[in-house]
């Protein structure tokens, strides 16, 4: 008789998790608390569903800061090569982006969900939909399903619940306490990739919220990203931005601010703004004047607006635009909230797992996906490591039962 997995979280993870699995023969079940899986999956391929990146391993594998020794083993097991493999398997072959991001040549998540599905239907994967997790009594897994409880007692179990940044998706942390009772170590759940406050002025805000600057280069502190970032209304958010995330979060931890410097012009260097600076204005407005001069977008020069004193314009310098150009300080006062990010930081902690990712003090659980402590930037980095991981359960499972 086969072995019983339950897998709990129809995420990304989970699902990976129950194709290995099931493909060896072993019978899994996967429960989730909503009408249906692949929800947040579903919401990423909004945005063209960007699965994993193309550069080479090595710089690949620093996407994810301080974790990436931990992850590196998990992501051997099923790297950016195997998923793009995985995804020609299921009929959605794929394509590099100009930013070197991979994804399905149909650009949509859907026809790749509805193909996996299918696949583990085949494979006799059972999936317990409207069962939510309430943990475990008596060393059986308990769910509430349809205003019953119901109880499993499986060979082994995969967690796999996501972190809490969607919880309108089914991503809200609540599994923390059930684990915490269990005296499993979690680090705390931080927001990622989101946003941060500024404290535009209402004009400003007004008139340019939902307007990206596309040409921009970002500091802080000795690390520097170019890429695009958004004006929201109360502050910034956007790749560029996430891309520093994690450092900007924690600095605003340490001292409640941080300031982020911003290059407004990166395709010109200081000495060339400054050379046509010195070209006499004509009797142009200074907002005309950059225009014309440098090129420079309404957004860009509504940022230099908010920091410029506006009854000294005609005596700025060429040399003091050009440092404001150049180094735009941008103070950032706060983060958005969990529930307004992409993902986040925090969770279950490497030290709580072992190689095979089971829980050190509880035999037989394994965790995956956003449930570990890491996090990375967008850019096919979140859903890689997400599936890697479920790779890496699903094969711990395996060796730990054959042991």
């Amino acid at each position: 008789m086969s072995k019983t997995i339950a897998i709990i979280g129809g995420g990304p993870s989970g699902l990976m998790a129950a194709e290995v699995l099931s493909a060896k023969g072993f019978n899994v079940s996967i429960y989730e608390r909503k009408p249906s899986v692949g929800r947040k999956f579903l919401m990423a391929g909004r945005g063209g569903l960007n699965l994993t990146h193309s550069e080479d391993l090595k710089p690949f594998l620093s996407r994810y800061g301080e974790r990436s020794d931990r992850l590196k083993p998990m992501i051997n097991q099923f790297p950016p090569q195997a998923l793009r493999a995985w995804c020609e398997s299921l009929g959605q072959p794929t394509f590099i982006g100009s930013s070197k991001r991979v994804f399905p040549q149909s650009f949509k998540a859907s026809p790749l969900l509805r193909a996996w599905i299918a696949r583990l239907k085949e494979q006799g994967v059972d999936f317990m939909l409207n069962y939510e997790w309430r943990g475990w009594k008596e060393g059986a897994l308990v769910f509430s399903t349809t205003g019953e409880d119901a109880s499993v007692t499986p060979d082994a179990t995969i967690l796999a619940l996501g972190g809490a940044s969607w919880p309108r998706l089914g991503s809200d942390g609540g599994w923390v306490d059930v684990l915490k009772a269990q005296n499993i170590e979690i680090a705390l759940l931080r927001p990622a990739n989101c946003g941060f406050y500024v404290d535009w002025s209402p004009v400003f805000s007004a008139r340019f919220a939902g307007t990206p600057l596309k040409a921009a280069a970002l500091s802080f502190n000795d690390q520097s990203v170019r890429g695009e970032f958004v004006m929201t209304d109360k502050g910034i958010e956007g790749s560029a931005v996430y891309a520093l995330g994690a450092l900007l979060r924690e600095e605003i931890a340490r001292s409640g601010s941080a300031q982020l410097i911003i290059d407004l012009k990166p395709d010109l260097d200081a000495n060339e703004i400054q050379k046509r600076l010195q070209r006499p204005r004509a009797g142009l407005s200074l907002t005309n004047y950059l225009r014309k001069t440098l090129k420079l977008p309404d957004v860009a020069i509504g940022l230099l607006m908010e920091k410029l004193d506006r009854t000294k314009l005609s005596a700025y310098t060429p040399a003091q635009l050009t440092r404001a150009i150049k180094f735009y300080a941008l103070d950032l006062n706060g983060i958005f909230s969990i529930d307004r990010a992409i993902s986040t930081a925090g969770g279950v902690t490497f030290d709580a797992i072992d190689d095979n990712a089971m829980l050190v003090n509880k035999e037989g659980v394994f965790i995956a996906g956003e449930m570990l402590d890491w996090e990375a930037p967008t850019g096919g980095y979140l859903l890689q490591a997400s599936l890697s991981s479920g790779v890496c359960a699903a094969n711990g499972v395996m060796r730990w039962l054959n042991s």
